[in-house]
């Protein structure tokens, strides 16, 4: 019926507002008060109406009862399908009806109708008729609009079209009585045309979706309510079908009493509304009322499967937020209980972060968690369908030896339930309830579903948390990635004579390795490179503590040697049983032309000369924290090599040279040499660029995993030479002990 939802759009824009809504009621007494006048004017003068002034009158009449549904329509119009609140208000109207006529049927007596007219002999009587028709149009749309919201419970396409039919079918089965006057019988074709409205208010009677979802108690209140509207609704058709007044029949001079309904005198088709109406009103009720009783036996049953529904609802919108494990872990424990399934419950899961396997009770439902903890052996059961991959039933729990319970604690059945997601065991569910097989094929089934579920969403949660760890690592790792790089050197001193490059590379966010340059007094500059043994944030300490030291020292330590030991004595105490620290440390001197370094346990220093000479320069020393005392200074040595312009100096880390290729091959202090040699007479930052750009050609294709901590300084001198430096290709420097005077010592 394509005009139906048209006709409901022209209502809500004609009625829409309250100033319509106003003027709409206006118009509705009007039309009323307009009815009884004339029906009172033809009372007066004892004459009938003609047969098209009785049905304009009668039209009219329909069309105010149209207006009362439409104007009540908006009343009821967001009313929710509430069982109890939509039967209780018509139950409440018709029964106050009912009490209506039968006060009514006291105020009309004989003589109230002229037989031969079928018309009201007296105004009080259509005064009278008019109330009673008013009162029935009010209640009968009061009913149809009270139970529409239960029809249309969970409304498809189909039963809305339904409803507009039978409305429309109530409209063409009054309307085809316009011409009917009080006594009047209809003729077939009128009564044929009122059969598709009782086809369709038994289709209708069966739309009880609104029933399953009740409670046992909603169920019985409901019933009640059915069946005082059922003896309502049949009390007011049997008032309106035997009569509410008295009629004086006169016949070959013999009087004899009818009866006849009071609202046929104002108007028959409207009393064929009403009573459609009410018709409708009592087949629903009693289909609803047989419906609710044989839904009884299976409410308990619906609820189980409905708190299955709310359970799993809950756990899948947790799922979505994982942030809260907790809330999680709750759920899940509390989930077999809300479904009705099991009267405890609680939730079992290992946590390898305390360095334990064994399962713990973590949340619980119905009881404590220390008592669950007391009445079985959580690890055992958990352990069992761990291993089975299956759940386990105990339907006569206390004859199991893993169950402690006492007679007295409640636990006749037991339901354990292993939690598996993503080949991972996470732990298992406990469910119990108080008698002895209290669990059905069909709960073991249901809560082996939920438990599946509940698997999948604490692996994403605990997922979900690692990388929130691991993310908060990373930025704390960024952070102190940042922090080391400030402790590297951020501007190079400018000393004349002297090209700098320094690079530095961390295999991880953080590293051990150290390089610093600084200006000392008397226009040297100090040089130093350190490796930390190991990788990551213990070197990284041990970096940021030796950095302190070098900006303490460097200016006081009179050689190379010197400072070495200072900062041997400083580090010692706190460095680890297995760390240690090597390192080079040089000073340029300038005036002198003279470069002089010692080795605590370091990569030779790379010295390529002009003339195309290369050295691994190896002054001898132990690493930083393996010795003490005299043992540490007697190990040290000091290399002094004089300058010549042209001369390359490269200080750097063992990640330089120990970087592997694809095949495994180490890059080696050889190639580092060639390529210092081969680029030597370029600027010290082009040398390092071509030094670092050799290193990854050669490393192209192997694991990154493999690499290590890589710092680099390239020293260039272009200053002039010293007046010790040799011309004869001799080697340019001299080794000596940095502590020549003080003896061995003797163990």
């Amino acid at each position: 019926m394509p005009f139906l939802p048209s006709l409901d759009r022209s209502l809500d824009v004609l009625l829409g507002t309250r100033a319509r809504r106003v003027a709409a009621g206006v118009v509705l007494a009007v039309l009323v008060v307009g009815i009884a006048v004339v029906r009172g004017t033809y009372a007066l003068i004892g004459t009938p109406p003609a047969a098209i002034t009785h049905a304009l009158l009668n039209g009219v009449a329909v069309l105010a009862a149209a207006l009362t549904y439409a104007l009540l329509d908006l009343a009821f119009a967001r009313r929710p399908a509430e069982p109890l609140r939509a039967l209780w208000t018509p139950f409440l109207l018709v029964t106050g009806l009912v009490l209506l006529s039968e006060g009514m049927r006291a105020t009309i007596g004989p003589g109230s109708v002229n037989a031969l007219t079928g018309m009201a002999t007296g105004p009080r009587t259509v005064a009278l008729a008019t109330a009673f028709a008013a009162a029935d149009a009010l209640v009968g749309a009061a009913l149809l609009l009270s139970l529409r919201p239960l029809v249309l419970a969970r409304r498809t396409r189909r039963t809305l079209a339904l409803w507009r039919w039978l409305l429309g079918a109530m409209a063409v089965g009054a309307t085809a009585d316009l011409a009917l006057r009080p006594f009047d019988s209809p003729t077939v074709v009128q009564s044929a045309l009122v059969a598709p409205f009782f086809l369709l208010a038994i289709v209708l009677a069966f739309r009880l979706a609104w029933i399953a979802p009740l409670t046992f108690r909603h169920k019985l209140g409901t019933c009640a309510l059915c069946i005082g509207l059922i003896v309502a609704l049949a009390l007011a058709l049997q008032q309106r079908s035997s009569g509410a007044a008295a009629a004086l029949i006169v016949g070959g001079g013999v009087f004899e009493e009818s009866e006849l309904a009071v609202v046929t005198l104002f108007s028959r088709p409207l009393y064929d509304l009403v009573m459609m109406a009410f018709a409708f009103g009592l087949i629903y009720a009693v289909t609803a009322l047989l419906s609710l009783l044989f839904h009884l036996p299976t409410t308990e049953a619906y609820a189980r499967r409905s708190g299955e529904i709310r359970a799993f609802r809950a756990l899948a919108e947790l799922s979505g937020q994982v942030l809260d494990r907790d809330r999680l872990v709750s759920t899940v424990a509390e989930a077999p209980v809300a479904a009705g399934i099991a009267e405890t419950a609680w939730l079992a899961l290992a946590d390898p972060r305390s360095g334990s396997l064994r399962p713990a009770v973590v949340a619980a439902k119905g009881l404590a968690p220390a008592d669950a903890e007391r009445l079985v052996d959580v690890p055992a059961l958990a352990g069992a369908v761990a291993s089975q991959g299956t759940p386990l039933l105990l339907p006569h729990a206390a004859a199991d030896h893993r169950v402690r319970a006492r007679p007295g604690d409640g636990l006749g059945s037991l339901l354990v339930l292993p939690l598996q997601a993503g080949g991972h065991e996470h732990g298992a569910l406990f469910a119990t309830r108080r008698h002895a097989q209290g669990f059905e094929e069909d709960d073991v089934g249901a809560l082996a579903t939920f438990a599946g579920q509940a698997a999948l969403a604490l692996q994403s949660a605990s997922l979900f948390a690692q990388a929130l760890e691991q993310e908060r690592l990373a930025r704390e790792l960024a952070l102190a990635r940042e922090v080391q790089q400030r402790l590297l050197p951020q501007h190079l001193p400018t000393v004349p004579g002297i090209e700098l490059a320094v690079a530095e590379e961390s295999s991880q966010e953080v590293g051990g390795d150290y390089y610093d340059v600084v200006a000392l007094p008397d226009g040297r500059l100090g040089v130093l490179v350190a490796d930390v043994s190991g990788k990551g944030t213990a070197a990284a300490f041990y970096m940021a503590e030796l950095k302190g030291i070098f900006q303490a020292l460097a200016a006081l330590a009179p050689s190379p040697g010197d400072f070495l030991a200072r900062a041997n004595e400083a580090l010692r105490p706190s460095l680890g049983r297995r760390a240690f620290i090597s390192a080079v440390y040089g000073v340029l001197d300038p005036k002198r032309g003279t470069f002089t370094f010692a080795r605590a346990g370091h990569c030779p220093v790379v010295m390529a000369r002009a003339d195309g000479q290369c050295w691994l320069l190896r002054a001898d020393g132990l690493g930083l924290g393996l010795a003490s005392g005299p043992l540490f200074r007697h190990a040290l040595a000091e290399q002094e090599v004089a300058l010549a312009p042209g001369d390359v100096f490269a200080l750097y880390t063992d990640g330089l040279v120990e970087r592997r290729s694809a095949a495994g091959e180490e890059f080696g202090y050889e190639r580092l040499a060639e390529v210092v040699c081969a680029h030597r007479e370029r600027p010290a930052p082009e040398l390092l660029a071509h030094l670092l750009a050799a290193q990854r050609g050669f490393a192209e294709g192997a694991e990154a995993a493999a690499r290590d901590d890589l710092s680099v300084v390239v020293l260039r001198w272009t200053g002039p030479a010293a007046p010790s430096a040799s011309t004869d290709g001799a080697a340019p420097y001299v080794i000596r002990p940095a502590f020549a005077d003080e003896p061995l010592p003797v163990s």
